[in-house]
C-alpha cells in the first residue's frame, strides 16, 4: 500500500511539473558530457560511450560554470569559512536551464525535486538579472545503460549539421548560448 502511495504522488509531481509547461516546440536532443561540477573522481568515458550525434562537452562552454557559480554565490554565507565545495548540483541544472535553454531533460524520476529546485533558482537568478527564462521539465528515463557522466537534454536551438564533440561545443558555446560578456555584464549592473 506504501509503494502505491509513492507511486501516486510521484505521478502527481510529473503532473504538476507538465502543467507550468510553454506550448510544445520542436526540440532538438544533444548528448552531453557533464564535467562541471566534478568535486568527486569519475571514470573516463570510452570511445564507444561517445560516439552519438550531437555531441557537447560541459567542459567547453565556459558560460554555465559561470552562472553555476554566481547562483550558488547568492546563498553564500560570507561571515564563515568558505567550503570545499560551493555548488551543487540543481545550481548546474539551473544554470543549463539558463545558458543553454534547455527545455527537457532526460532523468531518472527521483531527481524530481533536485530539477524543481533547479528551476526555481533559475527563475529567481533570471528575474533578478533580467535574462529571459523557460522552465525545464523531465522526461523519465532509465540510466542503467548510460554512462555516469552522460546527460541527455533536448533544447531549441536547431543545428543541422553534426561535427566532432569538441567543435559542436564550442559551436554551441558561440551560436546557441546566452554571451559570457553579456552575462557578466549583466550580472554587473545588478552590483
Amino acid at each position: 500500500m506504501n509503494t502505491n502511495l509513492s507511486e501516486r504522488k510521484m505521478h502527481a509531481l510529473v503532473q504538476q511539473q507538465s502543467q507550468d509547461l510553454p506550448p510544445a516546440q520542436q526540440l532538438q536532443r544533444w548528448y552531453m558530457i557533464v564535467d562541471g561540477n566534478q568535486h568527486h573522481q569519475l571514470s573516463q568515458l570510452r570511445d564507444t560511450e561517445i560516439n552519438q550525434e550531437f555531441m557537447l562537452s560541459e567542459a567547453l562552454i565556459p558560460q554555465l560554470r559561470l552562472i553555476a557559480m554566481l547562483i550558488a554565490a547568492q546563498r553564500f554565507n560570507f561571515q564563515q569559512p568558505t567550503p570545499a565545495i560551493i555548488s551543487d548540483e540543481a545550481d548546474w541544472f539551473a544554470a543549463r536551464i539558463l545558458v543553454m535553454g534547455v527545455r527537457v531533460f532526460h532523468l531518472d524520476i527521483t531527481l524530481i525535486p533536485m530539477l524543481k529546485t533547479a528551476n526555481a533558482r533559475a527563475r529567481a537568478f533570471a528575474n533578478q538579472h533580467n535574462l529571459p527564462f523557460t522552465p525545464a521539465q523531465m522526461r523519465m528515463s532509465l540510466h542503467a545503460g548510460r554512462p555516469e557522466r552522460l546527460l541527455i537534454i533536448e533544447t531549441a536551438t536547431q543545428i543541422e549539421q553534426n561535427q566532432n564533440l569538441v567543435n559542436n561545443s564550442l559551436n554551441f558555446a558561440k551560436q546557441a548560448c546566452l554571451a559570457e560578456e553579456a552575462l557578466i555584464q549583466t550580472c554587473q549592473q545588478k552590483n
